[in-house]
């Protein structure tokens, strides 16, 4: 399979930076057509590396082409 992408431009464009930091992380998971297949919301606070790992374990079991970082 290959790399999910992940789009951090919506969270940028809200928070003025890159993802980062310790916090209630919320991601959707989209198709390769563009499809909502799955909301993430994690019910704890994770630091952003760990929370998009839980993303990456998702989608890929979702067979999500890419994570959408929302703000």
């Amino acid at each position: 399979m290959a790399e999910i992408e992940v789009d951090t431009g919506r969270y940028e464009r809200e928070h003025g930076h890159p993802p980062a930091g310790h916090r209630f992380w919320h991601f959707t998971l989209v198709s390769e057509t563009g499809a909502l297949l799955y909301e993430l919301k994690l019910n704890e606070q994770l630091v952003y590396p760990a929370a998009l790992e839980r993303a990456r374990a998702t989608a890929e079991q979702r067979k999500a082409f890419r994570i959408i970082v929302e703000p």
